[in-house]
């Protein structure tokens, strides 16, 4: 009998664990397409964002400028944050926005890293410059810390 009952119940427990387990992979890929989403949409109008979704606003994001070597020279600054299991998404975000970029005429001119201490441990900075047909120029920046990547965005002045 305690045989027959654990058969029974063994698929509805595997069936507990793993629904959890797929939501979470659904989170991460919606947590990614509205990211690459949000970032395109600073440089090809046709692509629209409710504005809030995954924008960073407040003191924290002016705090971070100030980290920004050059933040005077680029204006029309946005901020997009992710945290918990979608950072690990950083490098494919990074790569897609490159050909979202790519696909709206902007090619990458330059990129550096640094690692800087920041007020809660170590950061990883890293700074892409796009520039477009017109000449125009446009700044991607990650800021990496433990479990959350903020992605700044701006315009050349």
């Amino acid at each position: 009998m305690p045989g027959r009952f654990a058969r029974r119940l063994t698929p509805l427990a595997l069936a507990l664990v793993a629904l959890p387990l797929a939501g979470l992979a659904q989170a991460q890929l919606l947590a990614e397409v509205l990211t690459v989403t949000a970032i395109s949409a600073q440089f090809d109008p046709s692509v629209s964002l409710p504005r809030g979704s995954l924008r960073a606003t407040g003191a924290g994001v002016d705090v971070l400028l100030q980290r920004v070597e050059d933040a005077g020279s680029w204006t029309d600054w946005e901020a997009y944050t992710l945290g918990g299991i979608a950072v690990g998404l950083a490098g494919a975000v990074d790569q897609q926005v490159t050909t979202a970029f790519a696909v709206a005429g902007y090619f990458e001119q330059e990129r550096s890293q640094r690692t800087v201490q920041g007020p809660a441990g170590p950061e990883t900075h890293t700074r892409i410059v796009y520039v477009g047909d017109d000449g125009g120029r446009r700044l991607l920046y990650f800021v990496r810390a433990g479990q959350e990547v903020v992605w700044l965005t701006a315009r050349s002045r």
